[in-house]
């Protein structure tokens, strides 16, 4: 039987270096953030590095070269422990391979990850993205605006305070959908060196209006993690995604915005900038 345990940091390597997957819950960032909140536990043999998620009773997809053999170690484990067998998250091209083995699938839209190329976040070009540009236009023409680096703990933790505190009094969320988030960010902020993250603020006449959080995988893949502002400013946030990207993101040709989860103006927000792929999720069962 497979054992699970706790991911710590020195685990790191045993996660991909490089964005074969493009899907964010398989880069080491996803369970140092989310671990505590949704549970993530791993075990590692010399066949797979196997994820399960306990609040969702599920597994991602092991990051193994041996598949079948990975699979086969997953369902003899689940036999013999109880635990359901049920995998999410599972990228497109591995679970139509699944299938093939004779695995169930089905697509999880609401988990599906929104890749932009990175020069077409920068350049906000094109009919479709004019809204964007007249955002960035209108906030230009408005405000006095400085950018700075999150190279800083002051910095971060002032980040952390704001969204805390202006960030909650308008989110729509639960309690603990917010107090997960909040977890997360903190854990970002703490383990900013380890995580090897890049962020920015902008500040409207020296008072802090927005920040993001990002990770550069390789040349292929950058994930945007945390993107917080203060939408009493307008075109806040198309101003500090194109300002990210330009400042830190240029050279990736990707950028992951990560999943609308189902929420409705969520997914309005990431269509608007017109997706150049979208990475899709499938649920794994047998039947």
């Amino acid at each position: 039987m497979l054992q699970f345990r706790k991911p710590s940091y020195a685990d790191k390597a045993l996660f991909p270096s490089y964005s074969k997957h493009l899907a964010y819950e398989y880069f080491f960032s996803y369970a140092a953030l989310w671990g505590d909140a949704i549970g993530i536990t791993l075990c590692k043999n010399d066949t797979a590095l196997y994820l399960h998620l306990e609040e969702d009773d599920c597994f991602l997809l092991p990051i193994t070269d041996d598949l079948p053999k990975a699979m086969a170690e997953l369902e003899a484990h689940c036999k013999e422990s109880g635990q359901r067998f049920q995998l999410e998250c599972v990228p497109s091209d591995q679970a139509q391979i699944l299938q093939t083995m004779g695995y169930t699938i089905e697509h999880v839209r609401n988990l599906d990850d929104y890749l932009y190329e990175s020069q077409k976040l920068i350049s906000l070009s094109g009919r479709k993205l004019q809204a964007k540009r007249n955002h960035v236009s209108q906030f230009e023409r408005k405000y006095t605006y400085s950018i700075r680096p999150l190279c800083s703990k002051e910095l971060r933790d002032e980040c952390y305070k704001m969204a805390s505190t202006t960030w909650l009094e308008n989110k729509d969320c639960t309690t603990k959908e917010i107090q997960d988030e909040l977890g997360a960010l903190k854990r970002a902020f703490d383990n900013w060196d380890a995580l090897g993250f890049v962020g920015m603020l902008v500040c409207v006449d020296h008072h802090l209006t927005a920040f993001t959080v990002g990770e550069i995988i390789d040349d292929e893949l950058a994930i945007v993690h945390f993107e917080k502002g203060d939408t009493s400013y307008i075109g806040i946030y198309s101003v500090i995604n194109q300002l990210f990207v330009s400042q830190y993101l240029s050279d990736v040709h990707y950028v992951n915005r990560q999943e609308d989860a189902g929420v409705e103006g969520l997914r309005k927000a990431k269509l608007s900038y017109k997706p150049d792929l979208m990475v899709e999720k499938y649920r794994v069962t047998k039947q």
